[in-house]
């Protein structure tokens, strides 16, 4: 999210918060996107009972691209709020491999690639080989000064 918003906001070493300078941004295959299991969109329509509220993903179900867009647009800089709506205005979102743009984009730059894969994902040989992080509790006691004698 930090990242797509650097590069939709401004990443030059001109950088100001006060101008514009951010570049166009095409992300492609948001339908495959890793979605935290506990977060929440919520919003108020200003009724009584009017507090509804969804899981990201259930959301994402639905409108693939919406939850990456909610997420950039909630990491901007709110003090300047006027920008916001430009910066926005630059970052196209595609669910899949298909987009329009393709002629025109100069550089491909490859976003992060942090994917978490789930126990059911590993084969039996890459189980058998994980490497087991050692157990902080069972240390071996050392001697705080060298005429401590823990016998």
């Amino acid at each position: 999210k930090q990242w797509y918003q650097r590069r939709v906001r401004g990443h030059k070493p001109i950088y100001s918060k006060t101008m514009d300078l951010g570049d166009n941004l095409v992300v492609i295959n948001t339908r495959k996107m890793v979605i935290p299991e506990k977060k929440v969109y919520w919003w108020y329509s200003g009724y009584a009972s009017g507090h509804r509220h969804v899981y990201a993903k259930d959301f994402h179900l639905f409108r693939p691209t919406e939850c990456l867009r909610l997420q950039v647009e909630f990491k901007l800089d709110k003090l300047f709020p006027q920008y916001v709506k430009d910066r926005m205005s630059r970052l196209y979102l595609f669910p899949d491999e298909d987009y329009p743009y393709a002629a025109n984009i100069s550089k491909v730059i490859e976003g992060p690639n942090n994917v978490y894969r789930s126990l059911a994902d590993y084969t039996e040989n890459d189980i058998a080989n994980f490497v087991e992080a050692p157990d902080s509790r069972l240390r071996e006691p050392k001697p705080l000064y060298e005429w401590d004698d823990l016998d």
